[in-house]
């Protein structure tokens, strides 16, 4: 069985590696990767990586993501695909119920399309850049069933690639004229089918206001990482609202850290097996340093800046902490003089 994944990335060398290994450890086959716009050595990595085709996108008027999908949905990669997702690399799929791959995912139900429900984690209290596993180091999330804000319900999905649809979405395919091609066989995280309202609105990307079902499935969603980690997302922007502000509002919004969720941690092994033999590959552990180091001194120089650092300290108060370790704090009043020159 041929599994896709499409997704789109800037600056994100660091994280690219756990990401690729932990979803190919799952029983993902091929990997479309669209760039645009790295500095990091991003490009450079995904050139070593096996079964990994990267496109870079050239300049264009709509947004990155929606550009890379349209181009993504006639490529060979995904027309030879049996079954394709849509994710960003911050996005890894949580299998439950004792299910060890996608394919087992996909032989437990009878569907289309397979919605993946998001669970925002938040950054757990951790500050600064690290090399340790995302899904080791962010282990606080929201609750299961989140009421507000409605991105809390909100999913992705994985789709037959020879169902009823018509071209890639952000969140769920386009579908085709259901009056020629009937309504798409679309279940829920636990298996179940979901209302035909649901499967007819190729817009409905949220099931709001009731239980989120994750029996079988969740979309583990770290959009915010660390507090540094976050910083430097403000740099690298969104794929597909460029316009969007990563500030303050999108910080509080996001990170959750209500509960711990460790339900993942069954599928760090396999990861953790999949990055050795990627490290193991001709010049894949030196392009990943340099791009680690790359983002240390993007960090630094970010925090050169009198308002960046100021929001920065506003993170880690907004994430919760009455008063911040005393060696954070004193991180931060040496990071403001230096920048305002103080002595």
């Amino acid at each position: 069985m041929k599994i896709t994944l499409v997704t789109t990335m800037r600056n994100e060398g660091p994280h690219l590696l756990e990401w690729i290994a932990h979803h190919r450890a799952a029983g993902v086959s091929d990997f479309l990767v669209f760039t645009n716009d790295c500095e990091d050595g991003t490009e450079a990595l995904l050139e070593l990586l096996p079964d990994v085709t990267h496109v870079p996108l050239e300049e264009g008027k709509k947004p990155p993501q929606w550009r890379a999908l349209k181009a993504a949905w006639d490529h060979p990669v995904v027309v030879a695909a049996d079954w394709v997702a849509c994710l960003d690399c911050d996005e890894f799929i949580n299998l439950g119920n004792g299910l060890h791959s996608l394919p087992n995912l996909i032989s437990q139900v009878d569907a289309d399309m397979i919605l993946l429900p998001w669970r925002l984690f938040g950054h757990s209290g951790k500050v600064g850049l690290s090399d340790d596993l995302t899904t080791e180091r962010f282990t606080r999330a929201a609750p299961v069933n989140l009421l507000y804000p409605a991105i809390g319900s909100y999913f992705k999905s994985l789709f037959r690639r020879d169902g009823p649809f018509r071209q890639l979405g952000v969140h769920r395919p386009k579908q085709k004229n259901p009056e020629r091609h009937g309504l798409p066989r679309i279940v829920d995280g636990s298996g179940a089918p979901v209302t035909d309202a649901v499967a007819g609105n190729e817009g409905q990307i949220m099931l709001w206001g009731q239980p989120i079902a994750r029996g079988l499935v969740q979309l583990n969603h770290y959009s915010v990482r660390s507090a540094a980690d976050f910083m430097l997302k403000r740099g690298r922007g969104l794929p597909n609202h460029q316009q969007k502000q990563i500030d303050l509002t999108y910080w509080v919004e996001r990170n959750f850290n209500s509960v711990e969720d460790l339900s993942i941690a069954c599928m760090a092994p396999a990861t953790k097996t999949e990055i050795e033999k990627l490290l193991a590959l001709d010049g894949v552990a030196d392009a990943l340093a340099t791009s680690r180091a790359w983002h240390r001194a993007r960090f630094d120089a970010v925090m050169q800046d009198p308002d960046e650092l100021k929001l920065f300290g506003r993170l880690l108060l907004a994430g919760g902490a009455a008063h911040l370790p005393e060696t954070v704090a004193l991180d931060l009043v040496r990071r403001y003089g230096q920048v305002h020159g103080a002595n």
